[in-house]
């Protein structure tokens, strides 16, 4: 196995499914299929720590970033959390993190509800600003929607700076009365909430019954010992805490302080931790709203300050997942679906069953290798869960069917144009790119918010242009005349102005949305917007550079692996690829990037090699960094060596930083590259 190369395949699919889960609200795969793909990951990386990239999703959060919303960085940590699934394995953990401690520790347990996750950023007793998570250093500015949440305090009788992290969600009730009364339904509580953070107008949040609680603050005074205390001074301020709290600690005298600070708090040593998970998980249907899981967090603040933190994750907590609810019901088919790129999926129907108060009748079921491993074929009754009560997942199959007593099998060809598909890897293809249904797909993913964000073209309207045979493919969009869809149902003269003006705005999108939403495989925006800033920043520059058939040439920019690389080889030399490119140029589309003041600064970098690693504020993404650095004549390199001259550090700088050490290179960090810059 190319051991490089599944690691940039694990890289692109979980940033890929990061993006659908956190920004989108549209996960495809279940948690603890994520889970095991990053499982994977973890492990290539600790066997290969040099193939291991800076922006591998082992070293960052789940992005929720919108650039609908405008950017802040945050002040404080804002990281996720590593994830045990047993009792057992949490017990193992608490004696390792005492014995790491060298003293004894206190735990406490709070919910992991299923929301939104949200920082709320006070000073001088008034809330400033309100952040979604982001990338973990920046958020979302979503303040306005936020503050029609009237359980957030607006003010607080605290004068010192104050930042609070929280989880904004909804009651499975609450949930159930709003979705019955609104035509485009949600899938659960959680997509509701992340949804209604971003809603443009915040008339429209006010209508949504979101609630709060807060489990993290950070005051600028530092007042408190330990995590308690600082739970039950937000209190005081006016913040909802979540009551349903553990506390375990073999020190009897912390145990009763603990009760003493929150009544009827759970309090035990740590040998009753096991029981109490297996409590909680049965009796997680009691509570008003979704939980998926606990979490488990040092108490002393002193002691987390000691164990410290990843890149990704605090040493001091871990997050403990409940087992997926179950259910019966059986597959009535499997429908086949065929995605833009031609990858073949298929999907289970099935009888309609409930499961965590959701109704399921669909399931993903990955590919023929899972289909072959369950054993399955329609007519069985089967086993559903929903991995991390989101995605409904086929578990196993329960009772075979007597009328289809084998496994179910992929067509040998695509039920949308009849070529036949081709098994690469685990999964099948179909490669006829005049196929209607990856037609319709690619349609769907330029049109789409991340991409060219025509709103006005969702997939309905594309659905029914399409079956029209009026838009047909990506330049139709810019060609046809919206005026012949007057007297068409559905379609009244306001609607079609605003297609109109949509289709039109869409030119004005920026080069690296057009480079995104052109669909090549691997280049999603952040990968745009790597190579526009090192210095393809003109749709001829890419194609020109393809021409010469040496992938090393985009390997290059860091960020950009072999694969990637032979992909946009392979993309930018198709000749049904270019004829796109030359109509989208004719209609307007801009194929060009925003020019920064020219290609050279200065040469003050000349002859000097630097390296870039770890997380920045004003560098994100660290492509910026490099095109300051190029633009005055140095040259950025992935990896450190003997000519490694520079090293620029941002935090969490990883094994780089200590190479770079070890070589005797010049270090620099972010504050004083920025000088540095300012003063050539």
């Amino acid at each position: 196995m190319d051991y490089r190369k599944r690691m940039e395949s694990l890289v692109r699919e979980l940033l890929r499914h990061q993006q659908l889960y956190h920004v989108l609200a549209r996960p495809e795969i279940p948690d603890a299929e994520y889970d095991r793909l990053l499982d994977e990951l973890l492990l290539l990386e600790k066997r290969f720590p040099q193939f291991a990239g800076a922006n591998s999703p082992s070293r960052r959060v789940g992005s929720d970033l919108d650039n609908t919303f405008p950017e802040r960085p945050h002040t404080v940590p804002v990281l996720s959390l590593n994830k045990l699934y047993q009792p057992q394995e949490l017990g193992q953990w608490l004696l390792k993190t005492e014995a790491a401690a060298g003293c004894g520790v206190g735990f406490a347990i709070e919910e992991k509800i299923d929301g939104a996750s949200i920082v709320l950023y006070y000073d001088q007793g008034e809330l400033q600003y309100a952040l979604t998570r982001g990338n973990g250093l920046l958020g979302n500015d979503v303040s306005d929607n936020v503050r029609t949440i009237s359980q957030v305090p607006l003010r607080i009788a605290e004068s010192s700076r104050l930042a609070v992290r929280g989880e904004i969600y909804i009651k499975r009730d609450d949930f159930e009365r709003y979705n019955s009364g609104v035509a485009e339904k949600y899938v659960n509580p959680r997509n509701l909430a992340a949804g209604s953070l971003r809603n443009l107008k915040s008339v429209q949040t006010a209508r949504v019954p979101l609630n709060i609680f807060v489990y993290e603050g950070f005051f600028a005074n530092e007042f408190s010992r330990d995590h308690l205390e600082i739970l039950q001074r937000l209190r005081e301020l006016g913040f909802r805490v979540n009551p349903r709290l553990g506390f375990f600690c073999d020190d009897k005298g912390k145990r009763l302080r603990a009760q003493h600070l929150f009544p009827g708090i759970s309090a035990a040593p740590v040998a009753a931790v096991e029981e109490y998970l297996r409590r909680q998980a049965a009796s997680r249907a009691d509570v008003p709203y979704d939980i998926d899981g606990l979490v488990v967090k040092v108490v002393e603040l002193a002691v987390r300050q000691e164990l410290g933190t990843t890149a990704h994750h605090p040493r001091w907590a871990m997050a403990y997942k409940f087992e997926s609810p179950q259910a019966r019901t059986l597959l009535l088919d499997v429908q086949i679906q065929v995605g833009r790129n031609g990858r073949v999926t298929p999907v289970a129907l099935l009888k309609p069953v409930a499961i965590s108060g959701s109704t399921v009748t669909r399931a993903t079921l990955h590919n023929q290798d899972y289909i072959d491993m369950l054993e399955l074929n329609v007519g069985d009754e089967v086993s559903i869960s929903r991995r991390g009560d989101v995605i409904p997942a086929v578990e196993e199959v329960l009772e075979k069917s007597e009328q289809h007593p084998g496994i179910f099998q992929l067509p040998g060809s695509c039920p949308f144009c009849s070529t036949l598909l081709v098994k690469e890897g685990a999964h099948h293809f179909c490669k006829n790119q005049a196929c209607p249904e990856r037609r319709r797909r690619a349609l769907n993913y330029f049109c789409a918010r991340e991409q060219m964000d025509i709103e006005t073209l969702g997939e309905k309207t594309i659905a029914f242009l399409f079956a029209k045979g009026w838009v047909q493919s990506i330049p139709d969009i810019y060609s046809f005349d919206y005026g012949l869809l007057a007297g068409q149902e559905g379609f009244r003269e306001k609607k079609i102005v605003r297609i109109r003006a949509g289709v039109e705005a869409s030119k004005s999108r920026p080069f690296v949305r057009v480079l995104a939403a052109l669909g090549c495989e691997g280049v999603a925006a952040a990968v745009a917007a790597d190579l526009i800033a090192h210095g393809f920043d003109d749709i001829d520059k890419i194609i020109a550079a393809a021409k010469k058939n040496d992938w090393e040439i985009f390997a290059a920019i860091e960020g950009i692996g072999e694969t990637t690389a032979r992909l946009l080889i392979s993309h930018f030399s198709k000749p049904e690829n270019l004829r796109l490119i030359d109509s989208l140029k004719t209609a307007g589309l801009k194929f060009v990037g925003e020019k920064t003041g020219g290609d050279m600064v200065n040469d003050s970098f000349a002859g000097q090699i630097w390296v870039i690693t770890g997380s920045f504020v004003q560098f994100n993404p660290r492509a910026l960094a490099a095109a300051a650095i190029e633009k005055r004549g140095g040259r950025v390199t992935e990896n450190v060596s003997a000519r490694t001259t520079h090293l620029l550090a941002g935090s969490h700088p990883g094994s780089k930083l200590a190479k770079a050490e070890k070589i005797g290179c010049k270090i620099i960090r972010e504050n004083e590259f920025i000088a540095l810059l300012g003063a050539l």
